[in-house]
């Protein structure tokens, strides 16, 4: 490593971005694929849900995206070439080792943050970005970082794509049983439905996850960062809101109304709690509990779930008497169990990996500074 640091211009290009004509936009795949800002990005690559016929600014394939109005500072891989409005630029490195480029940002992101200016909008402009500055390394020294790294996100990638493959075919065993069910009150599946309690004295940075709105996924796809944490004697003195394997979560109220996720085997987490906005849903001893997931999770009843809760005069939201009433189809116990046995080891899957990612993520995020501040010695 060079002992010396080096500005972000001097080693990479900047891209801004610029929006097209909004009557350009479409949802038909017609044109080039579009980002205004961050709002579709995903862990490492964005997901497309808009297109331009008439693009300007692009953002090659393999550079790195970035978003330069708020939140600044997330970043993104372009998977494809993508017209990037205002929202974004695009940065890619002069000796084309984008990879290693993405893990120095990323390192880089609370001084980019604090960069960051504007009292009602906050925004970085090309000539703060380009005044960002970085330990210099060498090709050499470039590749092996980026290679550990990428390794690591490359196996979360893997793992959240085969958690995408096995939650589709349990969906696909849940819908061929869902429609032989008859019409049904949910309160004839769910035998408890409680809710979490408020944090003691607000969040706080570290402890026992308090798993709110932002963090109910679908199973397998837990974010872990951003946590809202509890002290250990809060939740010793909780009488409800713990989560146990086979709860499944839902959130009640709130432009959120409607998430699903479950708990199991130590998934999300092996000790955590729900906040007063959370449902808790069980069946007796957990026998349909993945049937009582993909219900929940069935677009027919989160659509009458959110609409039950939009006819509200205020604040959107569920009570358990309107949940224990929604409508939804059950087959005989004996399709059920059957399901339960089918589905079991697929979920278990799904948990293992989404553990395992876990564990991967807080090895990066060790290891990550440590290569990029040059205190590891690569040799």
């Amino acid at each position: 490593m060079k002992d010396k640091k080096v500005k972000l211009k001097e080693i990479a290009n900047i891209n801004m971005g610029q929006s097209p004509k909004g009557t350009s936009y479409n949802n038909k795949k017609l044109g080039m694929p579009f980002l205004q800002g961050n709002r579709t990005f995903g862990r490492i690559y964005p997901k497309i849900d808009t297109w331009t016929t008439e693009p300007n600014k692009i953002g090659k394939k393999n550079t790195i995206l970035m978003s330069v109005r708020a939140p600044v500072g997330a970043i993104n891989f372009a998977d494809q070439d993508i017209c990037i409005g205002r929202g974004l630029c695009s940065i890619e490195m002069k000796n084309g080792n984008n990879q290693y480029l993405y893990y120095v940002l990323m390192n880089s992101i609370q001084e980019i943050k604090r960069k960051s200016t504007g009292t009602v909008f906050e925004a970085i402009h090309r000539k703060e970005l380009e005044e960002i500055e970085l330990l210099n390394f060498d090709e050499k020294e470039q590749n092996k970082i980026a290679n550990i790294l990428f390794t690591i996100d490359k196996k979360i990638e893997l793992n959240n794509q085969m958690n995408d493959n096995l939650h589709e075919l349990a969906e696909n065993i849940f819908h061929e049983i869902y429609q032989s069910g008859v019409e049904s009150k949910l309160e004839n599946l769910i035998t408890s439905i409680s809710t979490g309690s408020r944090p003691k004295g607000g969040a706080q940075n570290n402890g026992i996850p308090s798993i709110g709105a932002e963090k109910i996924e679908k199973f397998g796809k837990y974010d872990y960062h951003s946590e809202k944490y509890i002290s250990e004697d809060f939740f010793n003195s909780l009488k409800k809101g713990i989560v146990k394997s086979g709860d499944v979560l839902l959130y009640k109220d709130g432009a959120y109304t409607g998430k699903v996720s479950m708990a199991l085997n130590g998934f999300p987490h092996n000790k955590c709690a729900v906040n007063e906005h959370v449902f808790i849903l069980n069946t007796k001893n957990n026998w349909a509990k993945f049937y009582l997931y993909f219900i929940l999770n069935h677009h027919e009843n989160k659509t009458k779930i959110f609409t039950m809760a939009s006819g509200k005069a205020a604040q959107p939201g569920l009570n358990q008497m309107e949940l224990k009433s929604l409508e939804v189809k059950l087959p005989s116990k004996d399709k059920i169990v059957a399901f339960e046995k089918k589905v079991t080891p697929i979920m278990n899957k799904i948990a293992y990996n989404a553990k395992e990612n876990k564990i991967l993520e807080q090895l990066r995020d060790i290891v990550l500074p440590k290569l990029i501040n040059g205190e590891i010695n690569l040799e």
